[in-house]
């Protein structure tokens, strides 16, 4: 038996007690934490509810943000919750894609369970059809633009003409370049200039430069669709709103850009397809503050591909940042830019001399597939794009925009080779060489919008003043390389030899710069309800500070000239909102340039003018389903310049005068839920008239007479393969003539492509096959002919989140 201690005894009591305590301690505080929970559950509360359509069927994938910080997705029963909030007021927002938001205000007690619900007003099957097709070939909405007459007017209340490609659409069609969306605009022949930059033959004239949310780019490439929200081509002469610098008498291209929105979302998406092209792009999107008045967007695109010729590849890199601030309910500000380079060689430049008999490319006996160039000629583009605007609401009735925009582009070097037929079966090889360029363009301009009443008359406003001043800084040597005859060994010609020859030459650096001041304004006047007039006038006076040589310190080439541009128009809605009879008279212009005449006189020469009429019907029908726009125009173009012999020596004239006249039509439509389609057709008839003997009654160069464009769609709304779809399409150019005698021509060709997706709310495979029938087919860009790709393949998967 152990002996009793009484010290121990104490120890163990001691131990026992503190652990004791520790026990009541833990067991209080176990006890305190859930009485608080309990306490808590019991005074916070919930928010939830349901969320149907008009049919009172679940909306599906909306989404409900709970004071605009934290988002649930409404599940399959259309329903969401929020849980666990204390008391207080919350702000629930119900979104949408293609539906106008919803907001409601809920003031929640303690421990309070609040219901919600909400309703869109579109049916299941219509919510499904934007979720799934998306919002393209919307009628009403995406034809809607602010920047076509810098004025809040629907497509039936404004008398010019114009079409809109909008995202849905390029999507659709796997469309990579801007060139390839006016696959999608009627009477619109699409083109690409030597150094890689977009345009297309409208009305029987070419356009090649392109504006950028209505203000002036200055591209040195083209232009990534990753970064593109819509395209916009504004048909006929526009110089009105848009000055001389960059429109073309058969109108004119904006691209719209892509702008952030109020929630986090975007996509990632990559390309593989023919000629080894690998494609990636990322669309990010996200408020930057709590209450999203600071929203940030990034488009990024990078790509590679190799010609489908012998020779010829490019490397592609594009980011375009965009960032706005909403101050308040009256000022916002927009600040957004793009930067696209490109390192690779140019495409083969081809025209034809006088002793070729052949009529036609497909006539000479050249492998399509043949390039003749190499592809050490490497070169290094790039173009930068920089726009900022403030836009203040002064009144409930006028609003005060002012915008900025810069834009530069880069050669550095272009190398692109020019091959001349001279015989049927011989080719003169030469060059062309910038190296360096830079030019650029900086637009400021002020707007002033209203939407007021004198007495019974409403009047929609836009004063306007505009600076732009542009530069060019170039150095240009063309190099005759060789000839060669076909069926014979063709010499190399690689990037060193030139260089050698370019070092013993010396060649110029250009400087010219211009400057522009206008002053405009455009009202928009209801007679009545039905029937609007639009009075419109430019004033603009053009400084063009002449062309510096840097090797003579001599300048020359400056002049000063004014000019006028007025436009005038009419609407009459027989049926209000549904049929509009149109009417309008536009101006164009182009500053000439004064010129020393060989006997030492200096000619001052008028602008060179166009102007046409132009008369039509625009319906929008089948509760805005089906949209239709016909038109007839008649464009007259006068004070042409040319050479004439006057006693054995050459003079420069102003008498030369052109026509273009023509119809077109077009045709867009959601007749029922899953099915769109777009359509088109024009008719040019154009002819020199007065002034050289030698183009008089010629057409020309690369106008077609007819082109017709066709594009169908259809995607499964319903049932295990939702998202499905399918899109054909096609476009028809007529033969064009690719010299001014018009003797050659390039040969017509219809292109048909065809498309099969699978889309779904956070991913999209997409499958496309272009130029199914591997048509043969050149295309020019006024000076040059090009041949275009055979048949080849795209694939592409997509991840949204």
């Amino acid at each position: 038996m152990k002996q009793f201690c009484p010290a121990r005894s104490v120890r163990m009591s001691k131990r026992l007690n503190f652990w004791s305590l520790v026990t009541a301690v833990f067991m209080l505080c176990i006890t305190s934490s859930a009485a608080m929970a309990n306490f808590s559950r019991q005074e916070n509360g919930s928010i939830s509810g349901k969320i149907t359509t008009s049919d009172r069927k679940p909306a599906e994938f909306a989404t409900v943000s709970l004071d605009g910080l934290t988002n649930v997705a409404v599940d399959k029963t259309g329903t969401y919750q929020f849980k666990n909030l204390a008391p207080g007021t919350y702000t629930l927002k119900v979104s949408f894609v293609g539906q106008q938001p919803q907001v409601k205000t809920i003031v929640l007690q303690a421990g309070e369970n609040t219901t919600a619900d909400f309703s869109f007003s579109s049916t299941a099957k219509d919510l499904n059809e934007v979720l799934i097709v998306g919002d393209k070939y919307n009628i009403s909405s995406r034809k809607e633009s602010r920047y076509v007459s810098r004025l809040p007017l629907k497509n039936l209340e404004n008398p010019q003409v114009y079409s809109v490609v909008d995202k849905e659409l390029i999507k659709e069609q796997m469309a990579l370049t801007l060139e390839e969306s006016f696959r999608n605009i009627p009477g619109a022949a699409p083109a690409k200039t030597g150094a890689g930059m977009p345009a297309f033959f409208s009305r029987g004239f070419q356009t090649s430069e392109n504006f950028r949310n209505g203000m002036a780019t200055f591209l040195r490439t083209g232009i990534d669709l990753s970064m593109v929200d819509r395209v916009e081509a504004i048909k006929g002469p526009s110089a009105m709103l848009f000055g001389a610098a960059m429109t073309s008498f058969g109108g004119l291209v904006n691209y719209v850009t892509k702008k952030p929105y109020d929630t986090f979302g975007g996509e990632i998406s990559y390309v593989q397809g023919s000629f080894d092209l690998s494609r990636l792009t990322a669309d990010i999107n996200t408020p930057v503050n709590k209450d999203k008045t600071l929203l940030f967007r990034m488009n990024l695109a990078t790509q590679k591909e190799n010609s489908f010729q012998d020779q010829g590849f490019g490397t592609t890199y594009a980011v375009a940042p965009s960032i706005s601030y909403q101050v308040n309910d009256r000022l916002i500000f927009r600040l957004d830019a793009d930067l696209q380079t490109y390192k690779g060689t140019s495409s083969t430049a081809w025209a034809t001399g006088s002793r070729v008999t052949a009529t036609s490319y497909d006539q000479l006996d050249l492998d399509y597939k043949r390039s003749l160039i190499d592809n050490s000629f490497v070169g290094h583009q790039s173009s930068n794009n920089v726009y900022a605007q403030a836009e203040y609401k002064i009144s409930d009735n006028w609003t005060s925009q002012t915008n900025y925009s810069f834009s530069n582009g880069e050669y550095n070097d272009l190398l692109y080779f020019n091959q001349t037929w001279l015989t049927n079966t011989t080719i003169a090889r030469a060059i062309s060489v910038f190296s360096p360029e830079k030019a650029g363009r900086k637009e400021i301009q002020q707007n002033f919008t209203g939407d007021f009443k004198i007495g019974t008359l409403r009047n929609r406003l836009v004063v306007g003043l505009d600076y732009m001043s542009q530069f060019r800084n170039f150095k240009f040597t063309a190099l005759q390389l060789d000839t060669i005859t076909l069926n014979t060994t063709v010499k190399d010609i690689r990037l060193q030899q030139v260089e050698n020859r370019l070092g013993n030459i010396s060649t110029p650096q250009s400087l010219n710069k211009q400057n522009t001041y206008s002053a405009y304004f455009s009202d928009v006047i209801n007679v009545t309800d039905n029937l609007m007039a639009m009075v419109s006038l430019r004033a603009d006076r053009f400084m063009n500070e002449g062309t510096l040589n840097n090797l003579t310190q001599v300048k020359t080439g400056n002049y000063n000239q004014t000019a006028f541009s007025p436009k005038l128009g009419i609407v009459y809605q027989p049926i209000k909102d549904k049929v509009a009879i149109f009417g309008n008279y536009m101006n164009g212009f182009r500053n000439v340039a004064n010129t020393t005449q060989p006997d030492g006189s200096i000619s001052v020469f008028e602008p060179q003018q166009a102007n046409q009429w132009e008369g039509g019907v625009k319906l929008d029908l089948m509760n805005k389903k089906l949209n239709a726009t016909i038109s007839y125009y008649d464009i007259s173009v006068k004070n042409i310049t040319r050479v004439a012999t006057i006693n054995n020596q050459n003079f420069t004239v102003q008498d030369g005068t052109q026509e273009s006249k023509g119809v077109e039509i077009e045709f867009i439509g959601n007749p029922f839920p899953g099915f769109n389609f777009v359509s088109g057709y024009g008719y040019n008839d154009n002819k020199f008239k007065d002034g050289s003997p030698a183009l008089a009654g010629k057409r020309g160069v690369g106008t077609p007479k007819n082109v017709a464009n066709i594009w169908l769609g259809y995607t499964l709304l319903n049932g295990g393969a939702k998202g499905l779809g399918f899109g054909a399409g096609a476009i028809y150019v007529d033969d064009t003539f690719s010299n001014a005698a018009n003797t050659f021509v390039l040969p017509k060709y219809t292109v048909i492509d065809a498309t099969v997706f699978f889309n779904r709310p956070k991913y999209r495979v997409s499958f496309k096959a272009n130029n199914i029938l591997d048509e043969k087919y050149w295309i020019s860009d006024g000076f040059y002919s090009r041949p275009q790709k055979p048949v080849n393949f795209l694939a592409s998967l997509t991840f949204k989140f």
